[in-house]
């Protein structure tokens, strides 16, 4: 390699070099920036919440003091403190919190973080919209069901419950078949403040067009059902459907004496899994009467049926724990025995 070749090769070097200190430094000072603007917006937001939180809670007790001007600059901070506040009270205290949001323009703001705030602005200002429940908000936040984050969608649901509550199941159940990603238990949640009976029929619309993936993702809605409504809703699931994966969701959704029958029918199922969750029903809803068929059960072939109705029958629901022992000894099947002696072994552990 000539001098010239190496003298290039060197200056490559050297400008590689300064170039790599250079990015660090630029990458040391963004941090430093970062920092000093998060320290100024902790040190803001301490002063908001040191300014609001006994103007506030003056107001949630009834109290009436004349209250600051709200700037633009303030607007978001306040919004969290009043939003954590409305969180943990109800009733009266809540329209208290709400006149004095709606005094210092909070509707006007959340409107504003709606439009053009970041992310959590919107989260911010959607909770804010459910929590004044004003009816001309409705479709603004709607929109935010088609949102592609989910928490967004959760909060969305959630603000929608507070501003519409005969609307809004309807809007959030034809959703849910359609967006996987959405946790059913959450969403559920968001859910409950509904109308039972009117969210059962809502539900039962809903059911006809499901997929068996989509009904057992759906089922643990049937937990927000009036009594009447969910056992109906189960019992039609459960005459029609002929998928295994449905059934046994079904089966596990049952916590009530009105669908006995039909879970005694299960008992004798061909798919070994729903005889699994027949026997664990039993145990929970079934009586005295239901002790033989779980007898019956202890000498199926399948391990896991033995096991679910062993732990039925040793729950105490079905007699002595003795007299259970003496019935599987008459039964004269060891595999009886042996999964009768590994239940009562797991209760006493």
């Amino acid at each position: 390699m000539g001098s010239g070749a190496v003298s290039d090769l060197v200056g490559v070097v050297w400008w590689v070099g300064w170039l790599a200190i250079a990015l660090t430094v630029a990458l040391a000072l963004q941090v430093l920036v970062m920092r000093d603007r998060n320290r100024t917006r902790e040190r803001r937001r301490a002063r908001v919440f040191a300014t609001w939180r006994p103007l506030l809670f003056e107001h949630l007790l009834g109290g009436a003091s004349a209250l600051p001007p709200l700037p633009a600059r303030d607007e978001e901070d306040f919004l969290l403190l009043w939003n954590q506040l409305q969180d943990g009270v109800r009733g009266e205290a809540r329209a208290r919190l709400n006149a004095l949001a709606e005094s210092v323009g909070a509707h006007a703001a959340a409107r504003r973080l709606l439009s053009r705030g970041t992310a959590l602005g919107r989260l911010l200002a959607i909770r804010t919209l459910g929590q004044l429940g004003r009816a001309a908000d409705y479709d603004d936040v709607a929109r935010y069901l088609d949102e592609r984050r989910c928490y967004l969608c959760l909060a969305a649901a959630r603000a929608l419950m507070h501003i519409d509550v005969r609307r809004a199941p309807d809007d959030v159940l034809q959703r849910l078949p359609a967006r996987p990603d959405w946790p059913v238990p959450l969403f559920a949640t968001a859910l409950s403040e509904a109308n039972p009976e009117r969210l059962g029929a809502q539900f039962r619309a809903l059911q006809g067009r499901l997929s068996p993936a989509e009904l057992v993702r759906l089922l643990p809605l049937t937990s927000l059902l009036a009594g009447p409504f969910a056992d109906a809703t189960l019992a039609d699931l459960l005459t029609a459907s002929v998928d295994p994966e449905v059934v046994c969701a079904v089966l596990r959704a049952v916590r009530g004496p009105a669908l006995l029958d039909h879970v005694r029918r299960a008992c004798t199922h061909p798919v070994w899994a729903v005889r699994t969750q027949a026997a664990a029903a039993l145990g929970r809803v079934g009586g005295s009467g239901d002790r033989d068929a779980l007898l019956a059960l202890l000498k199926d072939r399948q391990w896991w049926v033995r096991y679910r109705a062993a732990q039925a029958l040793t729950s105490g629901r079905f007699g002595p724990v003795a007299e259970i022992v003496e019935l599987a000894d008459r039964l004269q099947d060891r595999f009886a025995r042996d999964i009768v002696a590994h239940a009562l072994a797991e209760e006493r552990a």
